[in-house]
């Protein structure tokens, strides 16, 4: 970070070359385009350096005094307001968009319980083979698709596969038999694959490895929230009457809806890289760019070799994390598609009952998520 500074500001002079290891705060950069003031209304993010600055310039000036702060803790503040604009601008949005990702992919569990089964006639196998078909897709098109984003721009590629797999998650209220809801199962565990890796590929383009714990674990909790949204909303339709629509139904297009609105989004609001962020000044974009390239080394080429992918497979720490990944899911996996029927099993409640009574779980697992991503930074 202190290199990055330094080359910020000897290339564009900002600080006298004869002032030795501490900065005026007066000389300290700000946005090009505020100028600095104490009776700043606006408290987004956008602006918290420009007020953290001009506050603490009115307070030395009122005692009469002039301080300054040594390069650590210019060094520090620069970095704090930096990280906390990037979360402002990324975080809410990529949040949103794995909350509807998880949503979309496990929604058939309460659709299950709203009749689903039932209307298209599907076996207890069949039902399974629904399930387990979406992984089938998910699998083989993850790695393709994150191909694909680093060759193009990740708003654009992002956008697109949220496109498709909402327009897949809407259909799915169309399906008449089991050969229709495998063929959408399919599609929307395809669609979907390129989303959790894209994230993380998106997010090293952003934030030092340091950084990444707990903003990773910040959106991945998100897939906690939507197993607890998705059983407020089947609670809520549960109580719909409709003459035309069944209850499964209501569930895929009430809830595939959001996804097409915020694939929308993604196109026009999802930033593609710090070169490309408009809602950071020349001069954080510069500081942005020199952190992510001291974290990166060698690594911040962007451009796609086939050495790379080859570097993945002949790497012991892949399938290291691999085994990890696989035993935590199957779990997982189990209680996401499967928790609505297990309670509905364990009593005789109603189906509204029991899409309620699949909230609490995923809310301490929000929790836990947090907590436990937190620590490990």
């Amino acid at each position: 970070m202190k290199n990055c500074l330094d080359h910020v500001e000897n290339g564009q002079n900002i600080v006298d070359k004869k002032q030795q290891n501490s900065f005026s705060v007066s000389t300290i950069f700000l946005p090009d385009e505020v100028e600095l003031t104490t009776h700043q209304a606006n408290r987004t993010p956008e602006h918290d350096w420009n007020k953290t600055m001009s506050s603490t310039v009115a307070n030395r000036e009122d005692h009469g005094t002039t301080e300054t702060w040594s390069d650590d803790k210019v060094m520090q503040e620069t970095e704090k307001i930096l990280k906390r604009k990037l979360d402002f601008h990324l975080l809410p949005l990529l949040s949103i968009t794995y909350l509807l990702s998880y949503l979309d992919r496990s929604n058939i569990a309460n659709a299950k319980l709203g009749g689903l089964a039932e209307d298209t006639h599907l076996t207890s196998e069949q039902y399974q083979w629904s399930l387990s078909i979406f992984f089938f897709g998910y699998v083989f098109f993850e790695v393709p698709s994150n191909i694909i984003l680093r060759r193009w721009r990740p708003s654009r590629w992002i956008g697109l596969i949220m496109l498709a797999w909402g327009t897949v998650a809407v259909s799915l209220a169309a399906v008449k038999n089991f050969a229709g809801l495998l063929v959408c199962r399919f599609l929307l565990g395809t669609f979907e694959a390129g989303l959790f890796p894209g994230l993380i590929y998106f997010m090293s383009l952003w934030y030092p490895r340091k950084e990444q714990a707990i903003r990773l674990g910040f959106f991945w909790s998100f897939s906690a929230l939507a197993g607890a949204f998705g059983g407020l909303l089947a609670f809520g339709i549960g109580h719909i009457k409709s003459s035309t629509l069944s209850a499964w139904q209501l569930i895929f297009i009430i809830e595939g809806i959001p996804t097409i609105v915020v694939a929308i989004c993604c196109f026009f609001f999802l930033p593609d890289s710090p070169e490309r962020a408009r809602f950071l000044s020349n001069k954080e974009r510069e500081i942005e760019i020199c952190r992510i390239s001291q974290d990166a080394g060698a690594s911040i080429n962007h451009s796609f070799s086939w050495s790379q992918v080859w570097s993945v497979f002949t790497d012991w720490k892949t399938y290291i994390y691999s085994i990890i990944y696989i035993t935590g899911t199957i779990p997982l996996q189990a209680v996401t598609l499967f928790l609505p029927s297990i309670i509905k099993g364990m009593g005789k409640w109603t189906i509204v009952q029991t899409q309620l009574m699949t909230i609490p779980p995923y809310i301490c697992a929000f929790i836990a998520i947090i907590i436990v991503s937190r620590s490990s930074d």
